[in-house]
């Protein structure tokens, strides 16, 4: 909880916010199932909260909204 909310106070790097954003866009056009690994990374290091059980799907779903919020889509 206190990572989450220093996160919200901490402006993401440029190659966070590139990582996500290619995650995001590779999903979308479908050549390959997301990394659930990578995707809990990028997650994570964005500040976003993450269920355990998460698919990947959920996790890219989580992060697109991040970045539609952060208006970085």
């Amino acid at each position: 909880m206190l990572n989450w909310i220093l996160n919200q106070f901490k402006r993401q790097s440029a190659e966070d916010l590139e990582r996500a954003r290619e995650m995001v866009k590779a999903a979308e056009r479908g050549h390959s199932h997301p990394d659930l690994g990578k995707a809990r990374d990028v997650a994570r290091t964005l500040g976003i909260e993450v269920d355990v059980h998460a698919s990947a799907e959920q996790l890219i779903q989580a992060i697109r909204r991040y970045l539609a919020r952060h208006r970085e889509l």
